[in-house]
């Protein structure tokens, strides 16, 4: 990615303060027109109607308001450096807003780099920290700018998951999907340490069966069954290995790009995927929040 086709020394300030997330979309929209040529209060629409979807907060102190729209030709990006923290209502300190907007057509840049911002701050902030003029600001960026805009992989949806032993009941698979709000678990073999197969809701639904109901013809034969009390009863002693399903169709290596993931979940039917690294270690979950969160709604 050339970043400097995108941010200038003009479009960088520092030390500049703000008291609120509007002062700042207002502060983003007047800089955005001059050199976007699009009305100020269109462009406040777009900030404001992508904040108020959910939080623009992405965590290492930075705020990333952005949006795209039809009306916007290519892409553009403001940087700023606070000169005070901006304190977020739920306590959150921001100290740095990367803010870009674009027509959605280079969908791969866009995404890539609102993925790649975080981690580049998060890595140099130090360095962001001590530079004196926008310029030095400018060439950290530009040599960070590979990692921005690099398209997206597994490794970039991936996010830590908890997980469960073969060996364990029942009963601790449900209260990590109550503890995690989740629905479905990894499941690690307690004798090698590796995974073994994939817990989902369907499985523990299954364990509030007796065997034999499965084996049945007429229905009418359950109305009077009570499923959650069956499987309270038993999942103590009811363990997860009996129920897993198999977890290869589930897995996919670190490298593997967005397209092919869309593919994978949709022809599988897939919710969830394992993202395992060269070597087969598990390094992360893609679930449907990080689909909705980073890709479609991001």
């Amino acid at each position: 990615m050339q970043f400097r086709k995108y941010v200038s020394e003009d479009s960088i300030f520092l030390d500049r303060d703000f008291k609120t997330v509007r002062e700042v979309h207002e502060f983003l929209s007047d800089e955005f027109s001059k050199d976007m040529g699009m009305e100020r209060d269109t462009i406040l629409g777009l900030l404001e109607e992508r904040e108020q979807l959910s939080s623009t907060w992405i965590g290492h102190n930075t705020l990333l308001p952005h949006n795209h729209s039809p009306e916007i030709k290519g892409i553009s990006m403001i940087f700023i450096r606070c000169g005070a923290p901006l304190v977020l209502g739920d306590g959150n300190r921001v100290k740095y807003i990367f803010s870009i907007l674009t027509s959605g057509s280079n969908q791969d840049l866009y995404l890539g780099i609102l993925q790649g911002i975080g981690k580049v701050i998060g890595k140099r902030s130090g360095e962001l920290d001590n530079c004196q003029t926008p310029a030095e600001v400018l060439d950290i960026l530009s040599d960070s700018s590979s990692t921005m805009g690099a398209p997206l992989t597994a490794a970039d949806l991936a996010r830590y998951w908890p997980r469960a032993k073969d060996t364990d009941t029942l009963s601790v698979a449900v209260d990590q999907m109550k503890r995690h709000n989740i629905y479905f678990l990894p499941v690690y073999s307690a004798k090698d340490g590796k995974i073994c197969g994939v817990l989902d809701l369907l499985d523990l639904l299954k364990a509030g069966f007796p065997e034999y109901v499965f084996r049945l013809n007429n229905l009418s034969m359950l109305k009077d069954f009570q499923p959650v009390d069956y499987f309270w009863k038993n999942e103590a002693n009811l363990k997860i290995g009996t129920y897993l399903r198999d977890y290869r169709p589930y897995m996919i290596r670190e490298s593997i790009t967005y397209p092919e993931i869309f593919f994978m979940m949709v022809k599988g039917n897939r919710r969830h995927l394992l993202v395992v690294d060269e070597s087969g270690e598990m390094i992360g979950v893609i679930n449907p929040n990080e689909i909705i969160n980073k890709m479609l709604r991001p």
